[in-house]
C-alpha cells in the first residue's frame, strides 16, 4: 500500500495592507494589533490540538502575510506539529516584512522553503499593484534568502 502524503495549510490572515488583487481572507495591521495576532496564534494552536496528530510531509504557511508573525510565534505553531524528517516547510514572505536576521531565524526553526511575494521587479508595476516594496528591496530579500 502506498503511503499517503500528509500536508497542512496554515492560514495567517494578517497583512501590512490589503492588496486590491487579493481575494484571500486577510486583515491589515491597522485593523489588527499585535495582541490580536498573538491571540490568533494561541487559538490556532488550540485548534491544532483538537485533531489527531499526523506526521506531515508538507507544511505551508500562507496568507495574508505569515512573515508578519514573529519567529517565535511560527516556532510555537511548528512545535505542535509532527513534521517528518525531510519535510518541506514553506512560509510565504513579503519582502517588506523580513530582513536577514528574521530569515535566519525562520531557517533555524525549520522553515526550508520560502514563497517570496515579489510580483514584479518593475517599480512602476509594483506601485500599480499597491505593493509596499521596491525592486531593490525585493532583490535584497531574494539574495538574503
Amino acid at each position: 500500500m502506498k503511503k499517503m502524503c500528509d500536508a497542512i495549510f496554515i492560514h495567517i490572515p494578517f497583512c501590512i495592507k490589503k492588496c486590491g488583487y487579493c481575494d484571500f481572507l486577510s486583515f491589515s495591521c491597522e485593523e489588527k494589533s499585535k495582541i490580536d495576532r498573538e491571540q490568533y496564534v494561541k487559538k490556532l494552536i488550540e485548534e491544532i490540538k483538537l485533531y489527531p496528530k499526523l506526521n506531515y510531509d508538507t507544511v505551508y504557511f500562507g496568507g495574508g502575510t505569515p512573515s508578519l508573525l514573529e519567529v517565535k510565534e511560527i516556532q510555537r505553531i511548528l512545535e505542535e506539529l509532527n513534521i517528518n524528517i525531510g519535510a518541506e516547510v514553506t512560509l510565504e514572505v513579503n519582502p517588506q516584512t523580513v530582513d536577514l536576521e528574521k530569515l535566519k531565524g525562520f531557517r533555524e526553526i525549520g522553515i526550508n522553503r520560502l514563497s517570496i511575494g515579489i510580483q514584479s521587479f518593475n517599480n512602476e508595476k509594483l506601485k500599480v499593484l499597491g505593493r509596499l516594496h521596491s525592486r531593490e528591496r525585493a532583490l535584497k530579500t531574494y539574495k538574503d534568502a
